[in-house]
């Protein structure tokens, strides 16, 4: 199937059981927005509508937000501090290019909180969550250092935790730490088939679902488009994940 722009809201709808999991959850993903300028604000602020009518217990975003810089889009971003639910994001590669610093000043005044290289312990209905972020592998080229190791080593092992990191890849990361789900992005599905056969053999983690020890891993297709604004046989999407 051939895309182009954005033109709908494609929720897909992931059920997920996971193992000791302890509490029932709906999360949307947002991931690989690539905004720019001629991303509608009326459109933006539709998808936020959408979302709300979900009533997800929580909002993630999982990178790649800019394509370009955050000012030339600072009313798109402005749309997102409609979200009713509790709304975090981790940086991407492209937010990184395009100025990851007044991304988070933006982000922050609308309510989204950058949890890169930290951990938040959240209560959900009445249940205790940790969540955990991962700035992107690339963020060291804007002298930003992923201490992995303390951050894996400081969650406790008896909570429910998710992860958000831009690159599925960074799931190898984990080690022998609780993580429970890990959510990504960055792949596009490939956004071009048959582009999306190279795309594979640098991205061992695709598409949808997968176990990586005792890890589920979700990779996203995401919403946008880097480069020409086409997708074909690799479908957007807004995920929709609800755990019981």
């Amino acid at each position: 199937m051939l895309e182009r722009g954005w033109i709908d809201f494609p929720f897909k709808n992931i059920p997920l059981t996971l193992d000791d999991f302890s509490l029932s959850l709906k999360i949307v993903q947002l991931c690989d927005l690539h905004i720019t300028p001629k991303v509608g604000l009326h459109h933006l602020e539709e998808m936020v509508e959408q979302v709300n009518q979900i009533n997800p217990d929580l909002v993630v975003f999982t990178g790649d937000i800019l394509q370009s810089p955050a000012h030339k889009v600072q009313k798109q971003l402005e749309s997102f501090r409609a979200l009713r639910a509790k709304s975090y994001y981790v940086t991407g590669n492209h937010d990184i290019v395009y100025g990851a610093k007044n991304l988070q000043s933006i982000m922050q005044k609308s309510g989204v909180e950058l949890l890169d290289n930290r951990v938040v312990h959240l209560d959900i209905q009445g249940a205790k969550l940790q969540l955990v972020g991962l700035s992107d592998r690339y963020s060291f080229m804007r002298g930003v250092k992923r201490e992995t190791k303390e951050l894996f080593a400081s969650l406790h092992p008896e909570l429910p935790t998710i992860l958000l990191a831009h690159q599925p890849k960074d799931v190898r990361l984990i080690g022998e730490s609780r993580v429970d789900l890990q959510l990504s992005g960055h792949t596009h599905g490939g956004q071009i088939y048959p582009f999306s056969l190279l795309v594979k053999l640098a991205q061992p983690y695709f598409s949808g679902l997968y176990r990586h020890n005792k890890t589920t891993l979700y990779v996203s297709n995401g919403i946008g488009y880097w480069g020409v604004q086409i997708r074909y046989k690799a479908p957007r999407e807004i995920t929709v994940l609800t755990i019981n």
